[in-house]
């Protein structure tokens, strides 16, 4: 993995497409590495990746390798190090698949679904971030994980009020919900109407009907941010 490292830092990439598929091949099959090596793996498949495949998301390397990741981690959802690392360094394959990412919404969202809730604040911080991320780069609209990621931020909402870092996951899942109403989703209207009348989403529902001031968003509609508050 060193040398993998040397070579993506330093070997122009015109010389690297020779070999590219080689080099890839031998990522995917340290994948399953023990976890000393596990940042590292990942770290260089990142690397390499995007440095020989650039912005074609249509590689089936992307695939392939971000199955494999994937994979990996569905049998170890509970390995701290693992997960912390994969969410430290996968935002560039994020990036460079684009709407790709809609063919591992399966996998994606059933790791965030587990993560989110998970003990440390740091793999929390780091799954609503990339969930952002997901959200921006498909711009999703009718998906089956709507509902389930809207009253999963709202329970992390309120399991939030215990943690050290509470102020910075409240703003980012506040972050996601406006996302998610510009997407202007019937799922998104359904799933958020199931939790209206919830007096523990005060603070919340009051953030919210800030920020859609402040963007020019309608405060009425999907959200009907007044009802809430009345």
């Amino acid at each position: 993995m060193i040398s993998f490292m040397h070579i993506a830092k330093n070997v122009k990439v015109t010389e690297l497409s020779l070999y590219e598929d080689a080099i890839l091949d031998a990522c995917c099959h340290n994948i399953p590495a023990d976890d000393e090596l596990w940042y590292r793996v990942v770290e260089v498949s990142v690397l390499l990746l995007t440095c020989t495949q650039r912005s074609n998301p249509r590689s089936p390397w992307y695939d392939r390798v971000l199955s494999e990741m994937l994979g990996h981690l569905e049998r170890q959802p509970l390995n701290k190090e693992r997960r912390v690392a994969w969410l430290t360094l996968i935002g560039p394959v994020f990036d460079s698949m684009g709407l790709f990412l809609l063919a591992h919404f399966r996998l994606l969202f059933s790791l965030f679904f587990q993560w989110i809730h998970a003990d440390d604040d740091r793999t929390v911080l780091l799954v609503l971030e990339r969930i952002h991320t997901v959200i921006k780069l498909t711009w999703i609209r009718k998906s089956p994980y709507t509902s389930r990621l809207v009253n999963e931020l709202v329970l992390l909402y309120k399991e939030s009020a215990t943690r050290k870092s509470r102020e910075m996951m409240r703003n980012h899942i506040v972050e996601i919900l406006m996302l998610l109403q510009k997407c202007k989703g019937q799922q998104f209207e359904e799933a958020w109407k199931k939790h209206e009348a919830d007096l523990d989403l005060t603070l919340l529902l009051s953030r919210f009907k800030e920020l859609c001031t402040e963007d020019g968003s309608p405060e009425t509609g999907i959200l009907n941010v007044d009802s809430c508050l009345a």
